[in-house]
C-alpha cells in the first residue's frame, strides 16, 4: 500500500534559512519598480484636487449705481457664498428666475467626484505604471474644470433666455458670459474663475508634464551642471531687462523719414520700414504712408509728433506717441491742417491731444485707438479727437479712452460720428457751436458725462448708448444747453446719475427738440428739465428710474409735450388700464413726485424706494388733494408696453484675462491628449 511518504504528494518542503531573505528581496524588488517621480506628482495632484474642494471655483462681481461697492457671488463645488439673496432680488426685476443652490445636482455630486479623483490618484501613484493610464488620470482631472465652465455657461444661457414676461423691466433674451464682461441695463457684471479652478488645472498639468519636467531638469543637471545654471541666469537677466535689449537696436531719426517723404513722388505709396523714428514727421505732399511692420513715431516730448500740411494724405498702421506737454501750444499726436486726409488703423497714445482736425475738412478718421497722457489729471489732458472749424468729416470705428473729451467739435459742420467707443473721459461727445452733426451707433460709457451738446444746431443723435456716467460733478448721459433742431431717437440711456438734463432746449423760437423712442432706464433721475424747455417726448420707455422727472426753476406741467398725435410714452409706474386694447392707457399718467419731494428734504427716505411704503405715499397723494403737489408730467396717452428693450452688451475691445484662461485650459488639455496620442501610437503600433 502506498503511503503519503511514498507518493510525496502530501510532503511539506522543509524551510531553509534562505526563505526570509527571498521574501525581503521581493518587497525590495516591488518597491524598486515604483516610479517615485510619478508617485510624488500623483500625490501632490491628489492634494491639489482635495484643496480645490474647499476653495471657490468661480466668482462674479455685479456693479450698479445703487451698489457702488458691488455685489459678489462665489461658487464653490458644494455651495455658493456672497450676496446671493440680493442678486436674486435684483434678478426679479428683469425676470431672471432665482438661483437656488439646493436644487443643483452638480453641487450635490461634486464631493463624490472629488473623492473619486483623490482615490484614483492615490492608487495611481503606486499601480499606474502605464503611460496611457497616467494620461487618462490627467484627462479625468482636467475634465472637471472644463466641464464646470461648460455647465456654468449652459446655466447662464438658461437664466438669460428664460425670462418672466411679467417682469417690471422687460429685456430681450441675452447670454451672460461665463468669463469676461456682460452689461445688462445698468448692471455691469465681471465673471472669472477662482483659486479652486486653478488648483484643478495645476493638478492636471502636474500629472501630464510633471514627471517629464523633473527628469529633464535632473538629466540636464547631471549633463551640464553649473553651466545650465549660468544659462538660466543669463536668460533671466535678458528677460528682466527688456530695455537693454531694445537699446541694442538704436532709434532712427525722424529726419530720415522726412527725407524719404521729400524724395517720394506725389500720389505714391511710401512703405515705412519697421523701427522707431524720433522727432517730428512732416508730410507736406499728397502721399500714402503705410507702416511696414511695427513703426513707432516718437515725438521725443517736443511739439507735435506728425504734422500733415498737404491735401490727400493717408496715414495707416503707425504707433504715434510722446508729444510735448505744454498746454498752450496744444501739441498733438497727428495734426491735420491739409484737406481730405485719411487716418486709419493707428495707435495714438501718450500724447496731449490725439488727432486734431484744424481749419480743414473732408477727413476720414477711422479705426484708430486714441488716448491722452494717463499720468495727467483728466482736466489737464487734451481731447482725443479735436475738431476746430473743420467741415465734412467722417469719424467712425475709433476706440477712445483716458482723454479730456473723447470727441470735441467746436465750430464744426457736417460731421458724421459713427460706431465709436468712448470710455473714461470727461465728456464722451462735446459740441460747441457745431452744426449739422449726425451721431449714430456710438457707445459713451463710464465717463464723467456721456455727451454735452451746447450752443449747436441741427443735431441728429440716433441709436447710441449713454451708460454708466455716474460722476457726482455731472454724471448725466446727455446734456442739452441752448440747442436748436435736435432729434434724439432710439438711444439707450441707462445707469447714469442723470439720464438727460436740458436747459434752453430749444433756444430759438420756431425750432424744435424731439426725444423719441429712447430707452431711459435705471438712472437715478431719468430727466431733469429747466423751465426754459419746450421739448416733445413720445414713444420713450421710462423703466426702473429712481425718479422720473426733476424740475429746476418752477412748474413744468405745460412747458413740454408728453404725447404727440395721440401717442405718449411708456412709464413703468403707470397704474391705469387699457379697456379697448389699443396699447394706449385710458387714463392719463400724472407724475407729481410726492415721494421725490420727501427724498429731497430727507435723503434717508430713499431707502423705501420700490417698496409698498412708496406706493402708499403716492396713493395717499392721489386720494387726499391736500398732499398733492403740482404735476411735473401729464401724459394724456401713456403706452402700455415698452417701445425699446435692452439686450446684453458686448465689449469691442479684446479682453486679456479670459483669453489667458482659455490659453491655460488649452495648454492643459493639449498636453494631456497630445502626449496620450503619442504614447498610444507607440504602444498600439503592430510589430512586423
Amino acid at each position: 500500500m502506498a503511503t503519503r511518504q511514498d507518493t510525496g504528494a502530501w510532503e511539506r518542503p522543509e524551510r531553509t534559512a534562505e526563505e526570509p531573505r527571498e521574501a525581503g528581496s521581493a518587497v525590495s524588488l516591488a518597491w524598486s519598480r515604483i516610479d517615485r517621480v510619478w508617485g510624488v506628482c500623483a500625490v501632490l495632484a491628489a492634494l491639489a484636487v482635495l484643496a480645490a474642494a474647499f476653495r471657490p471655483l468661480w466668482r462674479m462681481e455685479l456693479l450698479a449705481p445703487q451698489y457702488p461697492g458691488g455685489l459678489h457671488l462665489y461658487a464653490y463645488g458644494t455651495h455658493m457664498e456672497g450676496d446671493l439673496s440680493e442678486i436674486n432680488t435684483l434678478n426679479h426685476y428683469v425676470g431672471i428666475r432665482p438661483i437656488d443652490p439646493d436644487t443643483l445636482l452638480e453641487l450635490k455630486a461634486f464631493p463624490f467626484v472629488i473623492a473619486g479623483l483623490v482615490l484614483l490618484l492615490l492608487a495611481g501613484a503606486v499601480w499606474a505604471r502605464s503611460t496611457r493610464v497616467r494620461l487618462l488620470l490627467a484627462a479625468a482631472v482636467v475634465s472637471v474644470p472644463l466641464g464646470m465652465l461648460v455647465d456654468l455657461q449652459w446655466w447662464l444661457y438658461q437664466y438669460g433666455h428664460d425670462l418672466a414676461p411679467s417682469a417690471p423691466i422687460r429685456l430681450e433674451p441675452f447670454t451672460p458670459k461665463v468669463l469676461g464682461t456682460t452689461t445688462v441695463v445698468n448692471f455691469h457684471t465681471e465673471t472669472m474663475v477662482d483659486s479652486g479652478f486653478w488648483m484643478l488645472v495645476g493638478a492636471a498639468l502636474l500629472l501630464a508634464a510633471g514627471p517629464r519636467v523633473v527628469r529633464f531638469v535632473r538629466e540636464s543637471w547631471s549633463n551640464t551642471g553649473a553651466a545650465a545654471v549660468a544659462v538660466l541666469l543669463v536668460t533671466g537677466a535678458a528677460l528682466a531687462l527688456p530695455s537693454a535689449t531694445a537699446a541694442a537696436s538704436p532709434a532712427l531719426a525722424a529726419a530720415d523719414l522726412n527725407e524719404a517723404i521729400a524724395a517720394a513722388v506725389e500720389g505714391s505709396t511710401l512703405a515705412v520700414p519697421a523701427g522707431t523714428y524720433v522727432g517730428t514727421v512732416v508730410v507736406d505732399k499728397p502721399l500714402t504712408l503705410v507702416a511696414d511692420g511695427t513703426v513707432v513715431l516718437d515725438g521725443a516730448g517736443m511739439g507735435d509728433v506728425v504734422q500733415v500740411t498737404a491735401d490727400g494724405v493717408t496715414l495707416r498702421g503707425f504707433t504715434v506717441r510722446n508729444s510735448a506737454r505744454n498746454v498752450s501750444d496744444e501739441p498733438t499726436g497727428i495734426r491735420l491742417s491739409g484737406n481730405h486726409a485719411t487716418v486709419e488703423g493707428n495707435r495714438v497714445e501718450d500724447v496731449l491731444y490725439g488727432i486734431s482736425l484744424l481749419s480743414s475738412g473732408g477727413h476720414v478718421v477711422r479705426d484708430n485707438y486714441v488716448s491722452s497722457m494717463a499720468d495727467l489729471a483728466p482736466e489737464r489732458r487734451g481731447h482725443a479727437l479735436y475738431l476746430w472749424y473743420s467741415t465734412d468729416n467722417l469719424i467712425e470705428g475709433n476706440t477712445i479712452t483716458l482723454a479730456k473729451d473723447g470727441i470735441f467739435a467746436g465750430f464744426a459742420r457736417n460731421t458724421r460720428i459713427h460706431d465709436n467707443v468712448v470710455t473714461h473721459v470727461r465728456y464722451g461727445l462735446h459740441t460747441m457751436y457745431a452744426q449739422d452733426l449726425h451721431a449714430s451707433g456710438n457707445v459713451f460709457r463710464q465717463n464723467i458725462a456721456g455727451a454735452s451738446l451746447m450752443y449747436s444746431q441741427r443735431l441728429t443723435v440716433v441709436d447710441n448708448e449713454f451708460s454708466g456716467n455716474r460722476s457726482l460733478a455731472s454724471g448725466y448721459g446727455l446734456l442739452l444747453k441752448d440747442m436748436d433742431d435736435v432729434l434724439l431717437q432710439g438711444n439707450r440711456i441707462h445707469g447714469n446719475r442723470l439720464g438727460m438734463t436740458m436747459e434752453g432746449a430749444p433756444r430759438t423760437p420756431g425750432t424744435f427738440v424731439t426725444v423719441q423712442g429712447n430707452l431711459i432706464a435705471s438712472n437715478q433721475i431719468a430727466v431733469e428739465l429747466f423751465t426754459t424747455t419746450d421739448v416733445s417726448f413720445l414713444g420713450n420707455s421710462f423703466i426702473g428710474n429712481l425718479q422720473q422727472v426733476e424740475s429746476r426753476g418752477g412748474n413744468l406741467e405745460h412747458r413740454n409735450r408728453w404725447s404727440v398725435e395721440g401717442r405718449g410714452n411708456y412709464w413703468d409706474d403707470y397704474q391705469g388700464f387699457d379697456a379697448d386694447g389699443d396699447g394706449i392707457g385710458d387714463l392719463a399718467y400724472r407724475y407729481e413726485g410726492t415721494y421725490d419731494e420727501l427724498v429731497q428734504r430727507s435723503p434717508a427716505v430713499r431707502a423705501y424706494s420700490f417698496t409698498p411704503a412708496r406706493s402708499a405715499l403716492d396713493l395717499a397723494a392721489r386720494w387726499f388733494p391736500v398732499y398733492r403737489v403740482t404735476p411735473r408730467v401729464v401724459d394724456e396717452h401713456p403706452l402700455m408696453s415698452p417701445t425699446i428693450t435692452l439686450a446684453s452688451g458686448t465689449p469691442r475691445t479684446f479682453e486679456v484675462i479670459p483669453a489667458l484662461v482659455s490659453l491655460a485650459l488649452t495648454a492643459a488639455a493639449l498636453s494631456v491628449f497630445v502626449a496620450a496620442k503619442r504614447t498610444m501610437g507607440r504602444q498600439w503600433t503592430p510589430s512586423c
